[in-house]
């Protein structure tokens, strides 16, 4: 090895001390660095985790703190949906109640009229009964002699006349005794056999009497009225006619024909019987 002019040679220490030397400084720069890095807030792989648990917990709490608000919205809906039923029961409660008392005040009337048609069928049979009796066939022909009896223009005999009374008497004796359907039919034999009988007309009221009264059959009545003011329109059983039609007509429902009825009987019959009874009917419908 050759020596440079004025040097020395080094030896086996001095490298030593120069690599001591350089291990002792890369420590000292390695120390610098990590309290640099520490210092700077440079994480590393646990500092990592740790940031990563703190945004997990964050997260989680944002996502709870979500649910309960949906909970909450979910609990103010179930309770808003039991308050519109709560409203629907109140509504149909009250529908129901209201539908009551109509139904009441429909029966309260249906009630009314039933007794007035019994009161005034009640009276009307009283006036029946208190009508004196025909005398008999043979007691006119003994008390009465040939030169005051006047043929009719039609000749009717007297066996014909007794019959015919008695056929009315017997039909009129059912509706007494209640016996409303063997009423109708004697009744309806009766103007089959004498058409032109002058107790027609009265068959025909008492027919439809007895459909009301004993079979509430509103509608053949209702016919059997119309029937007698059709065939039958002078006859003086029109008026209590013309008020048994319109009730007739109350119970089928029917109140513009019941009105239209009375307004016709108070027209031609205002001062009948019929006719007090027909102005307060008419003010119970009005």
């Amino acid at each position: 090895m050759t020596k440079a002019p004025g040097s020395k040679i080094a030896g086996p220490s001095f490298y030593i001390k120069a690599s001591d030397f350089i291990m002792k400084k890369h420590l000292v720069a390695l120390l610098t660095i990590s309290a640099l890095f520490s210092g700077s807030g440079i994480a590393g792989p646990a500092e990592d985790a740790v940031a990563r648990v703190a945004d997990l917990n964050q997260l989680v709490q944002s996502q709870n703190e979500r649910i309960a608000r949906l909970e909450a919205q979910l609990q103010n809906q179930g309770l808003l949906g039991m308050l519109n039923q709560l409203d629907a029961l109140k509504a149909d409660v009250a529908f129901l109640r209201g539908a009551q008392e109509e139904q009441a005040h429909r029966q309260e009337i249906a009630d009314k009229r039933t007794r007035d048609l019994y009161m005034d069928i009640d009276e009307r049979l009283k006036e029946v009964a208190s009508r004196p009796m025909a005398a008999p066939v043979e007691s006119v022909r003994l008390q009465t002699s040939k030169s005051l009896v006047v043929a009719p223009a039609t000749p009717v005999s007297g066996a014909d006349t007794e019959s015919e009374a008695r056929a009315y008497e017997v039909a009129h004796g059912m509706i007494k005794s209640g016996q409303y359907a063997e009423a109708v039919t004697t009744f309806q034999s009766f103007l089959a056999q004498y058409p032109a009988s002058k107790l027609a007309a009265n068959a025909l009221y008492w027919i439809g009497i007895a459909q009301v009264t004993g079979q509430s059959d509103f509608n053949a009545a209702a016919e059997s009225y119309r029937r007698l003011l059709r065939e039958y329109p002078s006859s003086p059983k029109v008026p209590d006619t013309l008020l048994s039609l319109a009730r007739a007509q109350i119970q089928l429902e029917d109140k513009v024909a019941a009105r239209e009825t009375l307004d016709q009987l108070l027209l031609k019959h205002p001062f009948s019987k019929a006719a007090e009874n027909g102005k307060k009917l008419l003010a119970s419908i009005n």
